[in-house]
């Protein structure tokens, strides 16, 4: 890969190439997956005339830009990969663009992940949970034991992500499609949504008194340190946690959140092609897209991020044993159907900052009923931009 291309990743413009994999992967555990002002930077870039040839981008940004016709596409190394059979058919929608792909994923994250601290569960004589209900009881456990029984970290997206699992978790895949993807009114106001609210609400006597607003960071740092025993986080938090553990052998475990074994609530990360400026540009964009799809690209990136390839036919053989299970689980949601995008990235942009708001909300105020909840979620996808 000779030629060079300009490329922007979360905070940061950089030249990519095979030989810079290691850079971006130092960067991204530097940077914890943090995006800071990088979207108004790319908006401002693009708008200027003057856009880098990839951006690492949420996908509905993807498709905006594509609907503008500022992108183009990969597809000739797309058909020499044959992407159209390494990807799964969810994965594909969020990269394709009238039938042309438009940007390259390098990952997927598995976001209904359960972390727990080992030996905070043993010293509560608590086992893990698979159900709510088993859930609650590890929780009371915990907290009987003097352990925060949830670490939290209480930013607003956190609440959403939260929420999300609650949802799955309560509801199952067809109730989260419903009412998370597709906005249908009856599944935001029905007794299901009520019950989701309910059991979010309840989880918040696990979590620390008078929680600040801390990054997800600091929350998994809790159970490093001992002084809490689970966290809901996607699988960014797992090199926090696999580097604990080669310091000191620190301990910990890894399962699905309770009621979402069977699914598999995904984020991927993905780079938008934007339209070259020339031909040299062009053979650039096509050399990093096979290269980034590349099989030792997909294990060298996944395995410092945490996430795993988004191509279905790798060998998991290098992955830790939560990669393995995140592989497996992968294959089997995508081959059933259960392979559910994140809410929060595939949302009508309208209503992205809507739905968090007031999920959050009912987190942080326990004077708001379910019901006054549900309202203001039917209120917030019925409103127009």
């Amino acid at each position: 890969m000779g030629r060079r291309v300009r490329c922007q990743v979360p905070g940061r413009a950089t030249h990519c190439s095979h030989r810079k994999g290691p850079q971006v992967a130092r960067l991204y555990r530097r940077r914890r997956g943090g995006n800071g002002m990088a979207a108004a930077l790319l908006q401002f870039r693009v708008l200027s005339g003057n856009p880098p040839s990839l951006a690492q981008v949420q996908t509905p940004v993807i498709a905006e830009w594509a609907r503008q016709g500022r992108l183009g596409n990969v597809d000739i190394v797309a058909r020499t990969q044959n992407w159209d059979a390494l990807l799964p058919l969810q994965v594909r929608a969020a990269v394709q663009h009238d039938g042309k792909y438009v940007a390259v994923p390098v990952n997927v994250h598995r976001l209904n992940w359960l972390w727990i601290n080992t030996s905070a569960l043993e010293r509560a004589g608590a086992s893990v949970p698979s159900t709510w209900q088993e859930f609650f009881d590890t929780a009371e456990k915990l907290k009987r034991a003097g352990f925060v029984a949830l670490a939290h970290g209480g930013e607003q997206w956190q609440d959403h992500l939260l929420f999300q699992t609650v949802a799955l978790g309560v509801g199952g895949g067809e109730f989260y499609v419903k009412a998370l993807l597709e906005f249908d009114p009856a599944a935001l106001s029905s007794l299901t949504m009520e019950q989701v609210l309910l059991t979010f609400r309840r989880l918040k006597q696990y979590t620390q008194p008078k929680e600040p607003a801390r990054r997800w960071m600091k929350a998994s740092e809790m159970l490093i340190n001992g002084s809490a025993g689970m966290q809901f986080m996607g699988d960014w938090a797992k090199p926090t946690f696999t580097g604990a553990k080669a310091r000191s052998g620190w301990a910990f475990h890894c399962t699905a959140a309770p009621g979402t074994a069977q699914y598999f609530l995904f984020a991927t990360d993905a780079f938008a092609v934007f339209r070259p400026d020339g031909a040299e540009a062009a053979r650039a964009q096509l050399d990093f897209a096979g290269v980034a799809m590349s099989a030792p690209v997909q294990t060298s990136f996944n395995l410092a991020k945490g996430s795993i390839p988004v191509r279905l036919d790798m060998d998991a053989r290098s992955f830790d044993h939560c990669g393995v299970i995140a592989v497996q689980a992968y294959r089997r949601a995508a081959h059933n159907g259960n392979l559910i995008p994140n809410a929060t990235v595939s949302a009508r942009r309208d209503v992205e900052q809507r739905i968090p708001a007031i999920t959050s909300a009912f987190w942080r105020d326990g004077r708001i009923t379910p019901q006054t909840a549900m309202k203001r979620l039917v209120q917030a996808v019925r409103q127009h931009p």
